[in-house]
């Protein structure tokens, strides 16, 4: 297995971003492009991410081949990152690693990442496809910014944070022992929202969630707008595009599912 990434900078913006899920990365290759994948402990959250075949000036695989890594390795070595780096990925089948290699006219560097065995219970969270499989009760695109400074008003409460979707607005509420603190997001005449979706099974879906994990994801500056999928007491799903052009599909993504609390009364 080889391929190369043009845009080094690319692969950088999607891992970095995993770094507080979990310790594990999972890749997966195929003629399809490329995959990463990780989840935190008692998959409270995950993060899934894709870049699509067209991203690539290079791809060499056999079917679908997928390792199990580091996580930490590989964004380290991805931190070394310049301006022009072309990133290339092969795998060495006769000392069980992947090999890295970061490529400019001006430097040529090199990591070994030794692969690991993937646990038993090892599953992908398929998050990605609760919109096509009708699971989403509310989504929105929305400006990266707008989600971020109702977040950063949320955290002015408590460490969790209960997210309300009308098809009128998107509410954020968090609540600590002296104090409160709430933003909502007018969801209608406001040129910052795109495509926005509502099931009318009924007035309002509601779940909590912890503000850490939503603190994280909205300060990341992958691109300009965010998706924000909400599934009544289930996981909200965040979700950056990748576009190349407004003329062609989407090159890739970068998604978190972040797990509902559960409330006593549910339990």
């Amino acid at each position: 297995m080889e391929l190369h990434l043009t845009d080094a900078k690319l692969m950088k913006s999607i891992i970095d971003p995993m770094i507080p899920v979990g310790e594990d990365l999972y890749l997966e290759i195929s003629d399809e492009g490329f995959r990463a994948h990780c989840q935190g402990i008692s998959r409270a959250w995950a993060a899934d991410a894709v870049l699509k075949k067209s991203k690539f000036s290079k791809i060499d695989v056999d079917g679908t081949t997928t390792y199990y890594v580091k996580l930490k390795d590989f964004a380290d070595f991805m931190k070394t990152v310049q301006a022009k780096d072309e990133l290339i990925i092969r795998e060495n089948t006769e000392k069980s690693n992947l090999e890295l290699v970061l490529t400019s006219n001006a430097m040529t560097k090199k990591m070994a990442i030794r692969l690991q065995s993937s646990p038993d219970d090892f599953k992908i969270s398929k998050f990605m496809g609760a919109k096509q499989g009708g699971a989403v009760n509310a989504s929105s695109e929305m400006d990266a910014d707008l989600f971020l400074q109702a977040i950063k008003a949320a955290e002015l409460g408590g460490p969790e944070v209960t997210v309300t979707a009308k098809k009128t607005e998107l509410k954020f509420e968090s609540t600590d022992a002296n104090k409160s603190a709430e933003a909502t997001i007018n969801m209608v005449n406001n040129d910052q929202i795109k495509n926005q979706e509502f099931q009318e099974d009924a007035d309002s879906y509601q779940s909590i969630y912890k503000l850490e994990y939503l603190r994280h994801v909205s300060r990341i500056k992958a691109v300009d707008d965010i998706q924000v999928w909400m599934i009544n007491n289930g996981p909200l799903i965040l979700v950056y595009s990748f576009i190349e052009d407004v003329d062609t599909d989407e090159a890739g993504y970068l998604g978190f599912a972040i797990a509902p609390r559960v409330k006593e009364d549910d339990m």
